[in-house]
């Protein structure tokens, strides 16, 4: 048992923290986050509220993924109009942990992000969320073209930037509003945001992919710039 849980159980022996029956409805994972919360960067199991707003949305009943298999991740980031902005997204509980210390330390090196909100706000339609430029996780759907569940449908799976890093396949180009940064090459595109780009062995996917994720970047039969797994 580490020694902040052990602390934490002694506070609350002596009084001077949460009560241990509290402790023990804790989210185990979310006890090691629990003095980082403050902060603004926290996880834990997915709201009522949240349940809610998500439910005949981005979440429908099936046989593969309950609530309970998720988690509602908070973060701080800096927007692209560098301001320090709350964020908020559903994760598979198996990478809340990692999901919370990627954007702790892109908080810390001030990574830019446009928007990071619950694919719901967008009707679950991932084009639109894509379009605005929005950073989002958990949508129960299948991948485009297919009949087979996406990764984003377990949770597992995270889009950064995705105009900015979109979805490249031959001639066809995902969001329409990213096209001009098909165009990889830094010093070629003309894209205003085109030093936010995500490459292989930058910061970012060095980052990922230090807790264990795979970039669609790396990808051969298409490119998807903006995706990180784990599976």
């Amino acid at each position: 048992m580490g020694k902040h849980i052990v602390s934490m159980m002694l506070a609350a022996l002596i009084g001077l923290g949460p009560s241990i029956q509290e402790l023990k409805s804790q989210d185990p994972g979310q006890l090691a986050f629990s003095n980082r919360s403050i902060s603004g960067f926290s996880y834990g199991k997915v709201p009522k509220a949240v349940k809610e707003k998500a439910t005949g949305i981005s979440y429908r009943p099936n046989p593969y993924i309950s609530f309970q298999d998720l988690r509602y991740v908070k973060v701080k980031y800096y927007g692209y109009d560098g301001k320090i902005k709350n964020g908020q997204l559903l994760v598979h509980k198996s990478i809340a942990k990692d999901i919370v210390e990627i954007f702790q330390e892109l908080f810390t090196m001030q990574y830019p992000i446009e928007s990071i909100q619950l694919i719901d706000d967008f009707g679950a339609d991932d084009t639109k969320s894509m379009e605005a430029n929005n950073t989002s996780a958990f949508n129960y759907r299948i991948v485009a073209g297919t009949s087979h569940l996406s990764k984003h449908a377990y949770g597992k799976a995270i889009d950064i930037n995705p105009r900015v890093n979109p979805f490249v396949k031959r001639d066809s180009i995902t969001p329409e509003n990213g096209k001009i940064y098909a165009q990889r090459d830094v010093k070629k595109c003309r894209g205003k945001y085109k030093y936010n780009m995500i490459h292989r062995n930058d910061r970012v996917y060095r980052l990922f992919r230090k807790h264990g994720f795979q970039w669609g970047g790396d990808w051969i039969t298409y490119k998807d710039y903006q995706h990180f797994e784990k599976r």
